[in-house]
């Protein structure tokens, strides 16, 4: 209690504009400062209507601060300045729920107004300035309010930062730069943004539990539409955060930033979730978790269902299926086994909002009071064996579910989150027992959250996947060289990639052309590209190559094969394409058995033989079906299985529509309609009998 009357004082006297040097403090723990269960929690944002949830038992109300520093920002909702905040964090806590703001500023900022990324108006000073300034006068009114407030700072922003450079460093902001005096001596880019918005969160009010936001696009291989690796996604995520140097308290993230059914009806890629689907966010979130010892907040969860009739896809009456995932069980037989797995993965809450106006909401918003429209059949894409014929419950936009799902999961008794243990770097304890205690004095704890106070193992013998390759530790990793290597990471790995190219010359007879490679991963990568060639290839140049019939191989120099990210190598060639010799005496192992023409291969029954391949049939098989297709794009899965008895590398050609934009589980290349697939590393290899899928999606 005294170390609150302290802080509750310094917060009152900086309100009152004292400069202080920034304090150091510890970080407010969610826990002893929150709902002690996995709480629900609702988007509720005007003043005195927090009777909307007056027969919901939820923890956690929230509210975007918003409006672009300018005449519509939230300083201005009421007279006089800062009067919203005030009102709105009383009525938050008169509710009994802890308020939770969305601090979204720098989007709608003058001069840049609505352009994302926000790059150009983080790298004006004088918006910055305003920016920092409009947080600080944000701290003062927490500060005065004197209880607990979660804020979340600026969803979007971090993965923007982390889609542009996996290093924040690298994304410039304006910080010092900006002109705020408390600015002064920070870096002028994400990490230094990261570290004064906590500094004069630190100084201005410590009653602020602070957090930040994770995408689940924001490593480039989106985990939903992409079917992206959760945990190798998870690390990635992990590394970007550790990279800010910064130590946040809860983690947000998010299923969706609109109901499914708007999307369906946008002509947008299908954002409707499969029970699989949600079982990878869950994974990413536990590895998540695990990696940085946070609180994870799931926000703007969309308030949709297929259930009722009022969810008819028109206007904030979209339909979503997130909701019934999580809580129909609940609704139906008490069943909770969904929401304890999610709390296991170190979930605390679930908040459930519209993401924008025209979405679905759990109350009246649009005054259309209670009414049931004729239900719609909407199975083929909302993956459900039902239509929404359910009678309204009440006048709410959902028809009520949400409401009800809300108000039996805590008549059942809501699920005690599991005690928080302190991490070890945290804890107060002396654990390796050097003489040492907790960050920042004992040197081997990295943060507060670091869950370890040991020096750390190198890292080919520590017990982990380090580099995300399959492999752990020496010997087993073929990139470790000795048990001390603390680098496990192997040297670049062949992979093909896209390329273009382009006819340079052409006299009838022949042609030459050149190539461009592109790097489009974000690892170092030694390259090879495929593409059908016109004729026979007589000479190339940065390259070599082979060719097997129209099918050619290209792969880097000694010189130019190995490729960053973002890098691109260029090659060229010429090729005779007048009268070709018959298959099987052109002196060119067509189909890639290793013997070449008549008598030498068995599939050529003469010298005038114009089919080489061998007479058994292909053992790789394959199947395309086209999971969802919004007229000028399209996405698809393809089934590859093996027919033979033993093991075989599979690849397999297809004709497609478009061109690819990304793939999963497979690595390609593409010339026209023409689409070269082969496994990755882990699927590489099918054994007899066995099948694997990849997938895409492609513009037409």
């Amino acid at each position: 209690m005294k170390d609150h009357i302290q802080r509750t004082a310094r917060a009152g006297l900086l309100a009152c504009g004292l400069s202080l040097l920034a304090p150091t403090v510890s970080a407010l723990p969610m826990a002893g400062n929150t709902p002690p269960v996995l709480a629900m929690g609702v988007g509720n944002s005007p003043v005195g209507e927090a009777g909307r949830h007056a027969d919901m038992p939820v923890g956690y109300r929230f509210q975007y601060f918003t409006g672009g520093l300018g005449a519509d920002d939230w300083r201005n909702w009421l007279t006089p300045d800062g009067t919203f905040a005030d009102k709105w964090l009383q009525e938050s806590y008169q509710a009994g729920t802890t308020p939770v703001i969305t601090y979204y500023e720098i989007v709608h900022a003058a001069p840049y107004r609505f352009e994302e990324p926000p790059t150009r108006n983080l790298q004006t000073p004088a918006t910055m300035k305003a920016y920092f300034e409009n947080w600080i006068f944000l701290l003062q009114r927490i500060a005065a309010f004197g209880h607990p407030v979660i804020v979340q700072v600026e969803p979007d922003l971090w993965g923007y930062v982390e889609w542009s450079n996996s290093d924040p460093a690298q994304t410039e902001i304006a910080v010092a730069s900006s002109g705020l005096a408390q600015a002064a001596g920070y870096e002028n880019n994400a990490r230094g943004f990261a570290k004064l918005m906590k500094a004069l969160r630190d100084q201005y009010a410590p009653n602020v539990i602070l957090g930040w936001h994770v995408s689940g696009w924001a490593t480039r291989t989106d985990l939903i539409v992409n079917q992206g690796d959760p945990d190798k996604l998870a690390v990635e995520t992990a590394n970007f955060y550790r990279s800010l140097d910064t130590e946040f308290d809860v983690m947000f993230t998010e299923t969706s930033d609109r109901d499914s059914g708007f999307y369906q009806l946008q002509g947008g890629p299908d954002r409707w979730w499969k029970p699989e689907d949600f079982d990878r966010f869950r994974k990413f979130v536990s590895r998540l978790h695990s990696e940085l010892n946070q609180d994870v907040i799931i926000w703007q969860i969309p308030v949709g269902n297929t259930l009722y009739r009022k969810c008819n896809n028109t206007p904030n009456h979209y339909q979503d299926n997130r909701p019934e995932y999580f809580l129909k069980p609940v609704v139906d037989s008490g069943d909770t086994t969904r929401l304890q797995q999610f709390r296991d993965a170190g979930v605390v809450a679930l908040m459930f909002g519209a993401g924008q106006d025209d979405q679905t909401r759990y109350f009246d918003y649009v005054k259309d009071a209670v009414e049931d429209p004729a239900s719609i059949d909407n199975r083929a894409r909302n993956h459900t064996d039902h239509l929404n014929d359910l009678p309204a419950l009440n006048a709410d936009d959902d028809g009520g579910f949400l409401r009800l799902a809300i108000q039996r999961y805590y008549a059942n008794g809501a699920l005690p989150l599991a005690p928080r243990v302190p991490s070890q770097c945290g804890d107060g304890i002396d654990n390796d027992g050097d003489g040492l205690t907790d960050f920042p004095n004992d040197p081997d704890c990295q943060s507060a959250t670091d869950n370890t106070e040991a020096e750390p193992l190198p890292a080919c013998s520590d017990g982990i996947d380090n580099d995300i390759d399959g492999w752990i530790d020496f010997p087993d990793d073929p990139g470790c060289s000795a048990a001390d290597d603390n680098d496990e990471s192997n040297g670049p790995v062949l992979t093909t990639l896209p390329s273009s190219l382009t006819t340079s010359s052409d006299w009838g007879t022949g042609y030459c052309a050149d190539a461009i490679v592109g790097n489009n991963t974000q690892a170092t990568v030694l390259w090879q590209t495929g593409f059908e060639a016109a004729g026979s290839i007589t000479n190339i140049w940065n390259a070599d190559y082979s060719q097997t019939g129209k099918q050619v191989t290209a792969s880097g120099a000694e010189w130019n094969k190995e490729l960053s990210p973002g890098e691109s190598a260029s090659f060229g060639f010429c090729a005779d394409r007048s009268v070709a010799a018959v298959i099987c005496n052109d002196q060119i192992d067509n189909d890639g058995d290793g013997l070449a023409d008549y008598p030498a291969d068995p599939g050529c029954s003469s010298a005038e033989d114009d089919d080489e391949t061998d007479a058994a049939p292909g053992q790789i098989q394959h199947s395309l079906h086209v999971d969802s297709d919004w007229g000028s794009g399209y996405c698809a899965t393809v089934a590859v299985s093996n027919q033979g008895a033993s093991s075989q590398q599979w690849a397999v050609d297809l004709n497609i529509e478009g061109r690819v934009d990304n793939m999963w589980n497979g690595v390609y290349s593409q010339s026209g309609s023409s689409l070269q697939v082969q496994g990755e590393a882990w699927n590489a290899a099918l054994a007899g009998g066995a099948s694997t899928s990849f997938g895409f999606c492609a513009s037409r």
